[in-house]
């Protein structure tokens, strides 16, 4: 495949997804990291920050600033976890379930015309695909231009 076609494809993709969660923060003073950290909380109660750090890809100072102002907000609540008191365990309130779910549904949404005209089958070929894909993201060695 050629990188102009994954990476105009990866591009896009992320370009649509961004302006569905832009649609979502009009009106409020949440970022982008905040809606994707609330996708993450909403899917995954009981995460604490590290684990949502891991599946954000984003650093641990933007989730806590993002959990900082979530909470203030009435979003999320953050407890000490019993098995290691260094960690705090996210859940999501109602509030914040409730925007969680509205912005997934907006994604789910999306992927309906997204997905119109491919068959099931060919959804589930996609999903086996881009998991071997995935997988191998990790064994991609990044060159030392320094060598």
């Amino acid at each position: 495949m050629d990188d102009y076609d994954l990476i105009g494809f990866a591009v896009r993709f992320m370009m649509q997804r961004k302006r569905i969660i832009s649609a979502f923060l009009k009106g409020t003073d949440f970022n982008p990291a905040d809606c994707i950290i609330m996708m993450i909380v909403t899917k995954h109660p009981g995460y604490n920050q590290e684990k949502i750090s891991e599946a954000t890809l984003f650093d641990g100072a933007i989730v806590a600033r993002s959990m900082k102002k979530l909470e203030q907000q009435g979003f999320v609540t953050r407890e000490v976890d019993e098995s290691n008191r260094r960690r705090k365990i996210v859940q999501a309130t109602e509030t914040g379930k409730e925007f969680g779910n509205k912005l997934r549904a907006a994604f789910r949404d999306s992927n309906k015309a997204i997905y119109s005209g491919i068959t099931e089958d060919e959804q589930e070929q996609l999903k086996i695909i881009l998991a071997k894909v995935y997988a191998n993201l990790d064994k991609v060695k990044i060159p030392d231009i320094n060598k």
